[in-house]
C-alpha cells in the first residue's frame, strides 16, 4: 500500500500477518482515498487496514495535496476513489466535481462520506446523482435510539437498524431478525425516489429526523422539532448507491464516523460488517454480472444462416455468472427475457436456464425456442437485463428477417379454404348455367326459315305483248 510516512506507522500495526493477496475487485485494485490531513487518516486505519487486506493497493492522499490526479493523457489512475474530506471546498490543484463525474463515466467507482461540515463541492457531487444534502450545520437526530445516557446529552449519534431489502447490497442478515446496528452521526440527505438508478440503503427510523445542531458551547446546542424540519423517518436518507447505465458504482454516506474506528469497535456496533459490504459492492467485488457468450440458430438444422425467414423457428442462448467471494459463479434466475424488437417488441419469452458440469468455468446457460414473427425487416435480438444492485446486462445482434420466396409459400391455405369452395361452386355453377341455356335454346337457322315462310306471298303473272286487255 502507498501511504504518506507517517501514516504508513499506523496502519503497519498489524501488517505482519497480512499476506498479500490478488484484488477481489472485478474491475481493478487501485484504490486513491482522500482525508483532510494525513493526520486525520489515523482515525480511519481500521477501514483502511480492512482495504489492504482484500487486496487493494490504497493511496492516501491529503485533499489539498496538489499532486492528486483522476486522470493522466485521458487513462484513469485509479479503479476507485473514497473521499473522507467533507469540509474540503477542493481537491488537488484544480479537481473539480465535473472531474469526478467523468471519472465515473469513464468507469471509475466513488465513495463519497460526508457530515455536518459538509462543503459545497460535495453538495453539487450529490445532486449530480440525485442526492441532496440537508443544510450544512443539521444533523440527523433520533431522541430514542441515541447512545447518550442522559437525555440532555446530544442525541445525534444513535443506533440506525432500518435497511432498504437490496440482497445485492446488503446480505438478507441485514433487515432480517437479528438486523443488527449501525452506529450512525452525520447529515441526512433526500434521495429521489422515482430514479431507478439510486437505491437507499439505510434510511431513519419513525423517530428519525433532521434538524441543526450547533457546534458550539451548551448554550447553543440546541435541536430544532420534526415540526421544523422536512425530512422524518423513512423519507431521511442515511446511505444510498447509486449505479450508472455503464455499471459504475457509487455510494453517498452522510457520516464519515460510520468508517472510523471509534464507531466500528464500540459493543454491539455492526459497522464493521456493514461498511464492509457496502464498500464490496461499490468497488464491484460482489453482484457483477456479466454475459460470457451468447449463440441464435436454426432450431431444424442447427446452423446459423446469414439471414433469417418469416415464420422460422430459431433457438437463443446466453451464458450469465456472477462474481462473488473472488470467484465467477452461475447466475440462476428465472426472470431472463428475450426481445425480437424492430420499433416495439414483436416477441418476448423468458427463457430457461441450465447449470454446466465445468467445474473450471462454471455458467449458467438460458435458453428459449422462438418462432420468429411473420414480419420481414432488420430486428434486433435483445437480452436486456435490469437488476437492483447487480450490473446491467444488455446483449444486442441485428438480424435480417426476409420474406418466403413465391415458390416457398405453401399452394394451399387451410384458412382459405372457404374462398377456395366458393371459386369452385361459382364455376360449376356458371357452367351449369351455361349448358343449361345452350341445349334448351331452338337452333336459329330453323326459325329464320319459319319466319320467311309466313311473310312470303305469291308473285302476278306476267302479260304477253299479244294480249289484249278486256274491255267493258
Amino acid at each position: 500500500m502507498r501511504l504518506l510516512p507517517s501514516l504508513g506507522i499506523c496502519l503497519a500495526l498489524g501488517g505482519a500477518w497480512l499476506k498479500a493477496v490478488e484484488a477481489k475487485s472485478a474491475t481493478g485494485d487501485r484504490v486513491l482515498v482522500l482525508v483532510p490531513t494525513t493526520e486525520a487518516a489515523k482515525q480511519y486505519t481500521h477501514f483502511l487496514g480492512t482495504l489492504e487486506t482484500r487486496g487493494f493497493d490504497v493511496s492516501v492522499r491529503a485533499a489539498s495535496n496538489s499532486s492528486v490526479a483522476l486522470h493522466l493523457d485521458g487513462e484513469r489512475l485509479y479503479d476507485h476513489a473514497v473521499l473522507l474530506s467533507p469540509a474540503a471546498k477542493k481537491f488537488g490543484s484544480d479537481l473539480t466535481a465535473h472531474n469526478f463525474i467523468q471519472f465515473v463515466s469513464d468507469g471509475g467507482n466513488l465513495l463519497v462520506a460526508a457530515s455536518s461540515e459538509l462543503s459545497d463541492f460535495h453538495r453539487k457531487l450529490g445532486a449530480q446523482f440525485g442526492v441532496e444534502f440537508e443544510k450544512r450545520g443539521s444533523r440527523a437526530i433520533d431522541h430514542v435510539s441515541h447512545l447518550s445516557e442522559n437525555d440532555s446529552d446530544d442525541h445525534s449519534v444513535f443506533a440506525a437498524h432500518r435497511f432498504f431489502g437490496v440482497p445485492a447490497v446488503l446480505p438478507s442478515t441485514f433487515g432480517g431478525k437479528d438486523p443488527g446496528t449501525v452506529l450512525y452521526k452525520g447529515i441526512a440527505h433526500k434521495y429521489e425516489a422515482k430514479n431507478p438508478l439510486l437505491v437507499p440503503v439505510l434510511v431513519g427510523s419513525t423517530t428519525t429526523y433532521s434538524g441543526n445542531v450547533a457546534m458550539g458551547g451548551d448554550s447553543d446546542n440546541k435541536a430544532l422539532s420534526p415540526m421544523d424540519t422536512p425530512l422524518s423517518g423513512k423519507a431521511l436518507g442515511l446511505v444510498s448507491v447509486f449505479q450508472t447505465r455503464s455499471n459504475a458504482r457509487v455510494a453517498f454516506s452522510g457520516s464519515t464516523e460510520l468508517f472510523s474506528d471509534s464507531l466500528m469497535k464500540k459493543r454491539g456496533s455492526s459497522n464493521t460488517q456493514f461498511v464492509a459490504e457496502v464498500s464490496k459492492w461499490v468497488l464491484q467485488e460482489k453482484s457483477v454480472l456479466r454475459e460470457t457468450g451468447h449463440r441464435h440458430h436454426l432450431l431444424s438444422t442447427g446452423e446459423k444462416p446469414e439471414y433469417y425467414r418469416i415464420g422460422n423457428e430459431m433457438v437463443y442462448e446466453i451464458d450469465l455468472s456472477v462474481y462473488h467471494d473472488d470467484a465467477w459463479h452461475p447466475y440462476v434466475a428465472n426472470d431472463v427475457q428475450f426481445e425480437a424488437i424492430m420499433l416495439d417488441p414483436y416477441v418476448r419469452l423468458t427463457l430457461n436456464h441450465t447449470l454446466s458440469t465445468d467445474s473450471k468455468s462454471p455458467l449458467a446457460t438460458y435458453r428459449g425456442d422462438i418462432k420468429l414473427p411473420d414480419r420481414y425487416g432488420t430486428f434486433t435480438f435483445r437480452v436486456n437485463y435490469k437488476r437492483t444492485g447487480y450490473s446491467n446486462v444488455d446483449v444486442k445482434d441485428t438480424v435480417a428477417i426476409w420474406p418466403l420466396r413465391h415458390d416457398e409459400y405453401p399452394r394451399f391455405l387451410t384458412a382459405a379454404y372457404p374462398y377456395y369452395t366458393s371459386s369452385f361452386v361459382m364455376i360449376i355453377g356458371f357452367l351449369a348455367l351455361s349448358t343449361a341455356w345452350l341445349w334448351n335454346a331452338e337452333p336459329r337457322a330453323k326459325a329464320n326459315v319459319k319466319d320467311e315462310g309466313k311473310t312470303k306471298t305469291k308473285p302476278k303473272p306476267k302479260q304477253s305483248a299479244t294480249s289484249k286487255p278486256k274491255s267493258n
